[in-house]
């Protein structure tokens, strides 16, 4: 029972960006885990891998290792034995959706470089597309969480798309998850704040970024329609939805934190756009730095912080961009945030000597990294 006050009185509120009762994490997760072993396992290899990190003891961090890595292979086998032959939903279809995710995040939280949280996110893409419609609303709170939950790693694996081979997307696979974000209104999102939206439009990014020569104006018209929707889009009013002032205002810093490295990377993709990367880098770091240090929302910076410090010529906003991902680090153990920080470092490395910084794609694709920013 320890590592499961644990998860309840840690480790949710570390990776929340705002004090939430209605979690799915744990009005959803906790109940499945006292109904379904596999949730269970889950749950408890991603408290003891993070209790494991923040232990000053090395044997108790080794033991907890060891219970991490026992419920991991745990996890792998329900799902396993879950799978449908002919190809369908999986049983406990729900549970197996939420335990997938949940080994993403620990993936995240062990620093793993493979594509292997990619091959997870592919399978839980492919359930939530299988869903009916009837399900979709008898479920609607189930259904929407998962895919919050979904959303929120997706738009990571956007980002790494264009570096990883596992994460090039297939045409198929367009359009498979459409915006649900309309099914829960004024909802305030334990991992993404007032941002679910504008991760959706993130996640699309990587379909337009395999331009066709055969369909330049169509490749045009996706970037044009994405660039247009992240400029636009509107977040509900955090005021309105019960949290106090200093969180309202660190889930708007947040939220415009988001839009500007979405552009970032959107126009990454654009050589007539490259231009505007500078000007959006250095607005972002500002948004950033407007949140506050050890601010629940500092929980999903990760993103922002790697897009926009990934642009940086300033050395005095470098070093401050490395000081704020240290301060992170040191308070949330996680390991992906360690590979931004050895990737950055490597991007800044040629400028802080007097040339050209590197480009971050290149460094990954060099080190052949792929690591999720969630």
């Amino acid at each position: 029972m320890h590592l499961l006050q644990y998860y309840i009185e840690a480790f949710v509120p570390s990776v929340q960006v705002a004090p939430i009762a209605t979690s799915f994490y744990t009005s959803l997760y906790m109940p499945w885990s006292f109904q379904i072993e596999g949730m269970l396992d889950a749950i408890l290899a991603i408290s003891s891998a993070q209790l494991a990190r923040r232990s000053q003891d090395a044997e108790r961090a080794k033991h907890l290792r060891a219970v991490s890595s026992r419920h991991e292979r745990k996890c792998y086998q329900f799902i396993k034995e879950r799978l449908n032959p002919s190809g369908g939903l999986p049983e406990d279809t729900y549970q197996v959706t939420a335990v997938i995710l949940i080994l993403v995040g620990l993936e995240a939280l062990n620093g793993v470089k493979t594509t292997r949280w990619i091959s997870q996110l592919k399978s839980v893409q492919r359930i939530l597309s299988a869903l009916t419609p009837e399900q979709s609303i008898m479920d609607c709170v189930e259904v929407d969480s998962l895919h919050r939950h979904f959303t929120y790693h997706f738009a990571s694996a956007s980002l790494m798309a264009r570096v990883s081979n596992a994460g090039k997307a297939c045409s198929a696979e367009q359009g498979l998850i459409p915006i649900s974000a309309a099914l829960m209104p004024g909802t305030i999102d334990p991992l993404m704040g007032i941002s679910y939206q504008l991760c959706d439009l993130i996640s699309r990014i990587q379909y337009v970024t395999s331009s066709s020569p055969a369909f330049p104006l169509a490749t045009e018209a996706s970037f044009n329609v994405i660039e247009k929707g992240i400029q636009n889009w509107a977040y509900d009013n955090p005021f309105a939805l019960g949290v106090d002032t200093p969180i309202a205002l660190d889930l708007i810093a947040l939220a415009e934190a988001y839009r500007l490295a979405a552009l970032i990377q959107l126009y990454r993709t654009s050589p007539s756009h490259s231009a505007n990367i500078a000007g959006c880098a250095s607005r972002a770091m500002e948004f950033i730095a407007r949140i506050p240090p050890g601010s629940a929302a500092e929980s999903s910076l990760l993103y922002p912080i790697f897009l926009a410090g990934a642009e940086l010529d300033d050395e005095a906003a470098i070093e401050k961009c490395f000081q704020r991902l240290e301060d992170i680090q040191n308070r949330n153990r996680y390991e992906n945030v360690e590979c931004v920080q050895k990737v950055l470092k490597e991007v800044w490395r040629p400028k802080l000597e007097g040339g050209q910084r590197r480009d971050w794609e290149e460094v990954v694709r060099e080190w052949n990294w792929s690591f999720t920013l969630g």
